[in-house]
């Protein structure tokens, strides 16, 4: 609107092609060629105005140059201030807008079954403070046709200034169809699917590729302990000993303290024992490493597609896993794929399921606290055994059969799959 917001386009292909920018303060409708810059990828000015009304270049060239030198794939770049970028993005918890079932999605580069997703980034002071935080939502979504900032607008982008234009428009249609579905009395047709209501999952080997686990948490633990029970807070470190002891007892061995914290830790992990003591611990080294960037939870390309499609449909996914219930909110809510914690209603460990995950009650447990009969439930794993459980307890299950998951015996009398999209609910 009038002076609001920016335009950018690349002048050539090379990757060392300058950029033309709008300047600040001048109505667009009014701008001609004579008052745009021309900036080098060094950010020199190669061309400056001639119009005495315009006195500098737009705030947002920072932000451009961050982009076009991370996407060399974008030729053009509209930002936008609109009412529908700044309520859609408060309205989103997370870090990523996802969107789909929206015709206009197209127009933005996505498929029409698949999945529309925008980073959101949080405002700051000025233009150029965002540039880190564009950086590491380019990172994490190196596809993405836009992105939001809270409280702020939009940056969107094409391969052309048409392009960038046209995604524009479609991107305001979809923030638009979005932000009207919230409005108080919004009567909003839902398709609710037949079949199970709850989708439970499994963690390695379902939504995870296992190595990671293995490769890399399970390692990141082990380095980290040490360090931890040095710096880390007396209090936390008091329970953590005090679990440890417990466990001792419970194994009929010694336990002389917390000098024997570390070395049980990495004991254990090479074991793989799945006691609460070690899981526990392991939820706050892990929450430090996520928190600090040192770790972002690997998920594989089909999990936030699936999550989409069940709960567009209607269904609630919940996560039962070995590790903690704090480990698993981490895994999701610092993935690779972004925040997709937003999917996800419950989550559920041994100790909140009262049993083991290969054994029939743990099922039960978790059908009564999602207040559902096991019938009205699926759940997807990698394990023959935890199957076999689910389904005594009147569950119906599926089997992930993914690259590194452990081979399945013949005649298992389950359905595989190799994606979660494959899965039949």
């Amino acid at each position: 609107l009038g002076s609001s917001g920016a335009m950018s386009a690349r002048v050539g292909a090379a990757p060392s092609a300058p950029m033309l920018v709008t300047p600040s303060g001048v109505p667009k409708e009014l701008l001609s060629d004579d008052d745009l810059y021309l900036i080098s990828m060094t950010r020199e000015h190669l061309k400056v105005p001639t119009n005495s009304k315009v006195t500098k270049v737009s705030d947002s060239a920072d932000v451009f140059d961050a982009i076009y030198k991370q996407r060399p794939d974008v030729g053009a770049i509209c930002h936008i201030h609109s009412v529908a970028c700044v309520l859609v993005a408060s309205q989103e918890p997370g870090s990523v807008l996802r969107a789909r079932d929206i015709e206009m999605i197209k127009g933005l580069g996505v498929a029409g079954d698949a999945v529309l997703e925008i980073p959101i980034v949080d405002n700051k002071p000025t233009e150029q403070e965002l540039v880190p935080s564009f950086l590491e939502a380019l990172k994490a979504y190196p596809h993405a046709p836009a992105i939001l900032v809270r409280d702020h607008g939009a940056y969107v982008l094409g391969k052309t200034a048409e392009k960038a234009k046209i995604a524009t428009e479609c991107l305001a249609f979809v923030l638009d169809v979005l932000q009207r579905r919230e409005e108080p009395g919004a009567k909003r047709r839902r398709h609710v699917a037949s079949g199970p209501h709850v989708v439970l999952l499994d963690v390695e080997g379902t939504t995870t590729p296992i190595t990671f686990v293995k490769d890399r948490l399970f390692p990141y633990a082990a380095s980290s302990v040490g360090p931890w029970l040095k710096s880390g807070k007396p209090e936390d470190i008091a329970k953590v000993s005090a679990a440890f002891a417990a466990q001792c007892r419970d194994d009929g061995a010694a336990f002389s303290g917390n000098g024997e914290v570390e070395a049980l830790t990495k004991e254990w992990i090479v074991k793989d024992r799945k006691v609460p003591a070690l899981k526990n611990l392991q939820g706050i080294l892990w929450r430090a490493g996520y928190e600090q960037g040192e770790l972002k939870g690997a998920m594989y390309d089909d999990t936030p597609d699936a999550l989409a499609r069940w709960t567009a449909e209607g269904r609630r996914v919940a996560i039962f896993s070995s590790g903690s219930r704090e480990a698993q909110q981490l895994i999701y809510k610092y993935s690779d794929k972004g925040d997709l914690t937003g999917y996800l209603s419950a989550y559920f460990d041994p100790t909140s399921a009262m049993a083991p995950k290969q054994e029939a009650s743990a099922y039960v447990q978790i059908a009564l606290s999602l207040g559902i009969q096991p019938s009205e439930g699926h759940f997807c794993t990698d394990i023959l055994g935890e199957a076999k459980a689910a389904r005594e307890a009147g569950w119906k299950a599926t089997l992930l059969l993914r690259a590194g998951n452990a081979p399945l015996p013949a005649d298992h009398g389950f359905p595989i799959a190799s994606s979660l999209l494959d899965v039949e609910i």
